[in-house]
Formats: structure tokens, C-alpha cells, sequence
């Protein structure tokens, strides 16, 4: 090779590194955030933060949870970053020494009861269980108003499995506490009610007129609206069930320095405005909620006890099957 090849290389080998874009960093996302809202985020950060490549998993938080440990029991969970809708999770994943703590400077715009102390997750989207309605088969002034109001429509009402959808087991989990015991599953059992996979399914059906009303996350119904759909929700005045859905970084990461740069960037006030963008209601207080959505702290909220789901998940989703399914 000539000397002024080599030169050239040195120089090409030197630029590389110093700009970061000789070696591609990746990061593994394993996530329940819904498949096309997931990879348009990865897509707009990786725009961002050149020389990173997001890989996303997406399957329903249960079914993540489940890949999580079975991957931690075989020696090494390969994703970096999880980000799921099932918050109580996190607090086992902790316990059992699965994350890493990295509190990001974004974090500090990130309101204290929807992040760890110990900077193990934060919160980074808010969804909110409510009540949906198909505005074609719900005459106005007849909504139902409330959770046990929903039960009324019977078998022209559903909801998502909590033996599948993370957010749904956190209800359930509110609901057990809330009325000391499983009453409002046993009266919803008795009413007929239909109980779908994921939420994605009970919108979908809600929107086509397969049901009147259901138990849906707000940003599905806002994202039906932009598209035409006869649909509409309601703000239960017994409490939505608010879920912070946490991001964090897995602990034994080989891409440390992308997975902070991943969670810095979903904190941050522009990963946040993308959220709004498909209608999820932002955790951080300086930027603007979706058109005609509340702020967070606007919102009656029913409380969650995520450390007792936690250490109670077998139970919970056992008596759910129970009582729902046999």
C-alpha cells in the first residue's frame, strides 16, 4: 500500500471514531407501546441521534414480562431498553436486580410519583384507562358514567385481558383494592361483558360498531377520532386508572451509552411532543397535552397499588381467570 494511501486511512479511521459513525451502536427495545406508534418513535430518534439503530420487539406486556424472565433465568435478558404498560413489573424487576439505575437529566422535568427515587424507570408516557363509546349506538346524555355504569350494556360491552395487557392487570389491580375484593369482575362476569386480547382489538371493535361502550385506553379512541370514527370517551367519575408505562434500562446493557441516549430522548420535551402527536397525554408539565385532553393533573385518578400488584401478579391474574374464564 502507498504511503499517502495509508495516510488517507489513518485519517478516514480517525474522523470515524471521533464522530462516533465507525461503529454502529444498537439498541434492543423490548416493548407493549402499540407496533406503528413504536417504530415511528424509534424512527424519529434515530434521525436524531445519528449512528444508533433501534431494534424494536413488540408484543402485549404480559407476554414481554414473561420473555423477560425466562431470558433472565437462561443467563441474560437481550433487550437494553423495555418500556411496557405493566408499571408493577418494574418494581419486581428492581427487587430482583434486572435494571440499571441512570437518573437522565430529562428526569428532572418528570413529576416525583411516576419515577423511581433510585432512578430505576420513569415514567414516560401517560395512557389512562377510560370509558369509550360508539357515538352512533350511545344516545347523548345516556353515556355511562361510571365504571359500574359500563356493566350495564352487557355482552355490547368489553375490555382487554389482563392475562395479556399490562395496562388492564394494573386495573385490575385498582379494582381489587378499590372494593377490598373481585365484586366488580364477579358483576361483570354475570353482565356478559365480552373480554377481547388487547386493547388495540376492543378499539377496533368499538369503532366498527361490534360494541356500544368498553373499557379502552384514551389515546386509541383520540387517534379513532383523527381517522372519522363514531367514537368517543368519558372521563369515569369514579377515577381513571392512570398508568405512567415506565421506560428503563436493563441491567448488563452492552449498549449503555445508546440506552441512556434512547431514555434521555423519550423524557426529553421533543420525545414527548411526538407522543402527543398520537394523542398520549405527555408526563412532562411543560409540554401541552393532545387537543381537548387534560392535563395530568387534571385527571381523577383512581389509585394504583403497584408495589402490591407486584408482589401479588400470580394471584391477580389467576383469580381474573377464575372468575372471568371457567
Amino acid at each position: 500500500m502507498k504511503r499517502g494511501s495509508v495516510i488517507v486511512l489513518a485519517l478516514v479511521l480517525l474522523l470515524s471514531i471521533s464522530t462516533g459513525v465507525f461503529a454502529e451502536s444498537k439498541v434492543l427495545l423490548y416493548t407493549s407501546v402499540p407496533l406503528e406508534l413504536a417504530t415511528n418513535f424509534a424512527d424519529q430518534f434515530m434521525k436524531a441521534n445519528k449512528g444508533i439503530k433501534v431494534e424494536v420487539f413488540r408484543a402485549g406486556s404480559t407476554d414481554v414480562v414473561n420473555k423477560i424472565w425466562a431470558e433472565a433465568d437462561a443467563g441474560g435478558i437481550r433487550a437494553d431498553v423495555i418500556w411496557l404498560a405493566d408499571a408493577a413489573s418494574y418494581y419486581a424487576f428492581k427487587d430482583k436486580g434486572l435494571l440499571y439505575p441512570y437518573k437522565s437529566p430529562e428526569a428532572a422535568r418528570i413529576p416525583s410519583a411516576i419515577k423511581d427515587p433510585d432512578g430505576y424507570f420513569t415514567g414516560a408516557r401517560m395512557i389512562n384507562m377510560v370509558i369509550g363509546i360508539n357515538t352512533n349506538l350511545v344516545k347523548k346524555g345516556s353515556e355511562p358514567k361510571t365504571w359500574d355504569d359500563l356493566l350495564g350494556f352487557g355482552s355490547r360491552a368489553a375490555m382487554a385481558d389482563p392475562l395479556y395487557s399490562g395496562s388492564n392487570f394494573t386495573v385490575a389491580a385498582a379494582f381489587v383494592q378499590r372494593d377490598k375484593g373481585w365484586s366488580w369482575y364477579e358483576k361483570a362476569r354475570k353482565s356478559g361483558i365480552q373480554v377481547l386480547r388487547g386493547n388495540s382489538d376492543v378499539s377496533r371493535g368499538l369503532a366498527a360498531g361490534e360494541f356500544a361502550a368498553c373499557m379502552v385506553l384514551d389515546y386509541m379512541i383520540y387517534d379513532l377520532q383523527k381517522s372519522g370514527a363514531p367514537v368517543d370517551f368519558v372521563w369515569p367519575a369514579d377515577g381513571a386508572v392512570s398508568i405512567p408505562s415506565p421506560v428503563a434500562i436493563v441491567a448488563g446493557s452492552k449498549n449503555l451509552e445508546a440506552s441512556k441516549a434512547f431514555v434521555d430522548f423519550t423524557l426529553s420535551k421533543k420525545g414527548q411532543e411526538l407522543l402527543v402527536n398520537d394523542g398520549v397525554i405527555p408526563v412532562r408539565p411543560d409540554v401541552a397535552p393532545p387537543k381537548g385532553m387534560p392535563t395530568a393533573d387534571k385527571i381523577k385518578m383512581m389509585p394504583v397499588p403497584f408495589q402490591w400488584a407486584a408482589d401479588n401478579a400470580s394471584a391477580i391474574r389467576e383469580t381474573f381467570e377464575k372468575i372471568m374464564f371457567k
